[in-house]
């Protein structure tokens, strides 16, 4: 597991399985794309099947940025689970200023995931042109 930032953690499934490891980390809220694990009652649980061949969509992303920001708001410690968390978290960046190539950066640096770099830099384009949007209104 590797701190990406205060209460925000990546990690591989095999941790996540591990209620010890859960326990011992005290996290409270777990975001996962894929088949398979087993989690207990007492954490957050943000699960959703990949595509078949095992991206993310936009709407994943868009899902699962909106459950990385609701869980941190609300104090959670959150772990970010494998390559589709990496890319989830590294979106979530973006939306917190990072740049991509920081976010990219920051998350193959810490942990040695790989996030789709596709992914992210489309969700950076749907960000600048949404900003662009909210400043011609």
């Amino acid at each position: 597991m590797q701190r990406i930032l205060d209460r925000l953690y990546l990690s591989s499934l095999s941790e996540a399985n591990d209620p010890f490891f859960l326990k011992q980390h005290r996290i409270q809220a777990i975001l996962y794309f894929g088949s398979g694990g087993m989690f207990g009652d007492d954490i957050k649980l943000y699960y959703r099947p990949a595509n078949k061949d095992g991206s993310l969509g936009k709407e994943h992303l868009r899902d699962g940025v909106d459950f990385l920001r609701e869980s941190l708001l609300a104090g959670r410690r959150v772990l970010a689970v494998g390559a589709s968390g990496a890319t989830i978290v590294g979106a979530y960046l973006a939306e917190m200023g990072f740049s991509s190539p920081e976010a990219m950066r920051l998350i193959n640096q810490v942990t040695g995931l790989k996030a789709d770099e596709g992914r992210l830099s489309e969700h950076a384009q749907d960000l600048e042109k949404r900003a662009m949007q909210t400043l011609h209104k």
